[in-house]
């Protein structure tokens, strides 16, 4: 019987590596898109903030344990490539994570229809995020030319982004859930 219990335990640390695994190379390989390829190739003048549309994905499928550690992983790994100092990211895509990960497992029916309210959501809070960072870095805060020349087109290209990635996160989180 310790056997049974001794294997059943090696093969759920060995999911477990697997899953962190690929779950990270996923997030490195978003973070590596984001930085490079859409840094030069701007959409309408921004970089869509794809980490966050991968972060939002695995919690709205996996859940909030993997999109808080996910969250976690992800705002460390964009302040590590693109940063200067101390900075929210980390706790703000924690909370996104989680938050997303704990209300989507409890709704009846995971869709393409029910995933577009949470992106909205963390559309809403991204944009939070864009608006306070701006106000600590600029001398004279102008709400109105933020809002046209940084906020909204960033908005619009994540919102864009979002929607585009929900379809390849839903194959590979499928792909996780039934394979591991």
């Amino acid at each position: 019987m310790s056997k049974m219990i001794l294997g059943h335990r090696a093969q759920t640390r060995a999911r477990s590596v697997r899953y962190t695994i690929l779950v990270s190379l996923l997030l490195v390989f978003v973070a590596v898109l984001q930085v490079t390829f859409f840094s030069r190739f701007r959409l309408l003048g921004a970089v869509p903030d794809l980490m966050i549309c991968t972060v939002l994905c695995l919690a709205f499928f996996c859940g909030r344990y993997v999109g808080g550690v996910s969250g976690i992983g992800a705002g460390f790994l964009i302040e590590a490539i693109g940063s200067h100092g101390i900075s929210l990211l980390p706790l703000c895509y924690f909370l996104i994570g989680y938050l997303i990960g704990h209300y989507a497992r409890g709704s009846v029916r995971r869709s393409y229809l029910s995933y577009l309210p949470y992106l909205a959501t963390v559309l809403f809070f991204r944009m939070a995020i864009t608006v306070f960072y701006a106000c600590i870095n600029y001398e004279t805060v102008n709400l109105l030319q933020i809002l046209l020349q940084s906020v909204l087109p960033e908005l619009l290209v994540t919102a864009i982004a979002g929607c585009v990635i929900y379809f390849p996160m839903l194959l590979f989180c499928g792909m996780l859930e039934k394979k591991l």
